[in-house]
């Protein structure tokens, strides 16, 4: 009897499920890590300051989960900040200040309400218990209840901030806010989550190309069309990602700073340090980061000497510091800009050293493993290759328009961007039958993947479609429970390795 039994347990293996590699599989991924969901990386120091008010301002995650932190930075503050009191809530429909009801929830630091951030320094709060979804806004409220001086800002964060008199941070209503004239992150600089272990992040670095900065057609004009819309590349690169099957799980987030330069600090403070200066900070030192795009060159050729040797020994060193760090590094071509405003970003001097640095990147001199976004493929014009695409320029003929930052994304080949170590790609979906030699005696068969029923085999020859990318922890478990004419029932079961080699 017992030998009859092993005989269908073997007959049992023939199902059709993939077998287990026997190469070196990846670790196993760690059930849930912090990963950054949205950054603001800081530029400088506002002018002026607030006293016994309250700021609520707009924070888009790109991430999920049912935890977050909060970062607030004093990265530019030359005086201890003191923070008296902080929410965060789903912003209510329509935009404005009004917080979705119900959704408020108190942020603490080290489990207190208030918290002082030193000069220079940066906060993290307690885990936060909101659940987070990707595009889906939420709204910081920060009181400041003594005068706090210049604060910490991302000059260009494409949001309108919104202030109000005394710690309105408790109320879900908008009313008594007023709308800020300029477009900063003040002091909130990070927002993480808690995601699964297969989760990781891709940082896109550069300068205002990245951080979506969108021109006028004519100067003095407002750059009204990216204001709100999420609109910029690293905004359209995760909507591609969130809706490609069997797309790595990959949260983008921005780091990009207009105005900013490879090898010099900005030409006002609004353009931040270098990026050499703040690759760490702003992005490799982010949690959960696997990937890093670069994009930058733009604003050295245009605003200082148009040296392409710089831009390119500039690129070289964020490229081997990237890769020091074990990221997987992305670069990307610079954008025609002929014809811009400044002159002195498209004239002949530019042109001929933005064509030397985009062959050099083309070139792979870079290293081998470093892959190639081709940006200026992207968005030039093909009947002049000089300038952008006159349906994709925002109308300086530097800055994209929306469009052109969706071009942008489209350019990006998601098969470059690498998951965590330990989340290497699981076969999307498999089909699972019945053996031949069983299918004669064949009752039914229900097929289950990680204790989840996923459907039922009635018929020979009948397959069930088993999909795996919601598949968790380090391995697959598929579970097919056999019933047999007569009444015998055998159940067969297989473990893949999540990470496969």
């Amino acid at each position: 009897m017992r030998r009859g039994r092993l005989a269908l347990l073997l007959a049992l293996a023939a199902l059709a499920l993939p077998a287990a590699p026997a190469a070196a599989a990846a670790p196993a991924c760690p059930a849930s890590h912090w990963v950054a969901a949205w950054t603001a990386a800081p530029t400088d120091a506002a002018t002026g300051g607030v006293q016994d008010q309250t700021l609520r301002q707009v924070v888009v995650p790109h991430g999920a989960g049912d935890r977050a932190r909060l970062r607030l930075s004093n990265r530019f503050g030359a005086e201890p900040l003191t923070v008296d009191r902080t929410t965060i809530g789903r912003r209510a429909g329509g935009g404005g200040a009004a917080v979705e009801p119900g959704t408020l929830v108190p942020v603490t630091f080290g489990g207190r309400a208030a918290v002082t951030i030193p000069p220079g320094g940066e906060v993290v709060s307690d885990p936060i218990p909101i659940a987070v979804a990707p595009l889906r806004p939420l709204l910081v409220s920060t009181y400041f209840a003594s005068g706090t001086g210049p604060l910490t800002e991302h000059y260009y964060a494409r949001q309108v901030p919104h202030i109000a008199s005394g710690d309105r941070t408790g109320e879900a209503s908008g009313e008594g806010f007023d709308a800020l004239d300029r477009t900063s992150a003040y002091v909130v600089a990070g927002l993480d989550v808690l995601a699964p272990g297969s989760v990781g992040a891709v940082v896109a670095f550069g300068d205002s190309l990245t951080d979506g900065y969108v021109g006028a057609p004519r100067p003095g004009e407002a750059d009204a069309e990216a204001i709100g819309a999420d609109g910029a590349y690293p905004d359209a690169l995760q909507r591609r990602l969130l809706g490609a099957q069997g797309a790595p799980p990959l949260v983008v987030v921005n780091a990009g700073i207009s105005g900013n330069r490879i090898l010099d600090d900005g030409l006002i403070p609004e353009h931040g340090r270098s990026m050499l200066a703040r690759l760490h900070v702003d992005a490799l030192a982010l949690p959960g980061v696997t990937t890093v795009i670069l994009q930058g060159g733009a604003n050295d050729l245009g605003a200082g000497e148009p040296d392409a040797g710089r831009v390119i020994a500039g690129l070289a060193d964020l490229v081997a510091r990237a890769r020091a760090a074990g990221k997987r590094v992305l670069l990307a071509t610079m954008t025609p800009a002929e014809g811009a405003r400044p002159a002195s970003y498209g004239d002949a001097a530019a042109e001929a050293a933005r064509a030397a640095v985009n062959a050099w990147i083309r070139s792979g001199a870079a290293g081998d493993d470093v892959g190639i976004v081709d940006f200026d493929a992207a968005l030039r014009d093909p009947a002049r290759p000089g300038r952008l695409r006159p349906e994709l320029d925002s109308g300086d003929g530097l800055h994209p328009n929306l469009a052109g930052y969706r071009a942008m994304a489209e350019a990006v080949d998601l098969a470059l961007l690498a998951a965590p170590a330990c989340a290497c790609r699981v076969r999307p979906a498999l089909r699972v039958r019945v053996p031949a030699r069983l299918r004669g005696r064949l009752r039914s068969a229900v097929v289950t993947v990680d204790g989840r029923r996923v459907g039922t085999i009635r018929r020979p020859g009948q397959s069930v479609r088993v999909d795996l990318r919601r598949a968790r922890g380090s391995q697959v478990v598929i579970r097919m429970r056999v019933r047999l004419s007569g009444g015998r029932t055998v159940t067969r079961v297989q473990r893949l390795p999540r990470c496969l080699a």
